[in-house]
C-alpha cells in the first residue's frame, strides 16, 4: 500500500464504519446533502456515532456542512485523490485497508495504557 495513503488512513479514518460513511457521502453526486437523521438510518447507527464521525471529517476537510445538520462530501482535490485511492484499494483489497485502520495508533488506548505503566524513580 502506498505510504501516503496509509498515513491518510491512519490519521483520518478511525473505523471501518467511518470509512463506509465517507464512501457513502462521496458516492452521492446529488449535492443535496445528508441529514444526520438520514445518515443514522442509512448506516443503522446511533446519532452520537454519526455526529462524532461527521465532526471528525468536517475538521479534516472531508465533508462540508451545507445547512444546519446537513452534510455533503466536500474534500478538496488533494484529499479527494486520496479518498479515491482508498476507495479503489478497499474494493480490491478490503482486508489490507481494514488492517491499516485497525493498526492506527489510538491515543485513547495509549493514554489509558500509560496511566497504568509502572515507573521506576
Amino acid at each position: 500500500m502506498d505510504q501516503e495513503l496509509l498515513r491518510f488512513i491512519q490519521a483520518a479514518i478511525k473505523s471501518v464504519w467511518a470509512l463506509e460513511l465517507l464512501l457513502l457521502l462521496r458516492r452521492d453526486t446529488s449535492g443535496k446533502g445528508w441529514s444526520v437523521e438520514r445518515l443514522t438510518e442509512e448506516t443503522r447507527s446511533s446519532r452520537l456515532v454519526v455526529d462524532g464521525v461527521l465532526a471528525t471529517f468536517k475538521a479534516a476537510g472531508l465533508v462540508a456542512e451545507i445547512a444546519e445538520g446537513a452534510y455533503r462530501y466536500g474534500a478538496p482535490y488533494a484529499l479527494d485523490r486520496l479518498v479515491g485511492m482508498l476507495e479503489s484499494e478497499y474494493a480490491a483489497r478490503p482486508s489490507v485497508v481494514i488492517r491499516a485502520i485497525l493498526s492506527a495508533p489510538n491515543d485513547k488506548v495509549q493514554t489509558f495504557a500509560e496511566a497504568f505503566r509502572l515507573r521506576r524513580d
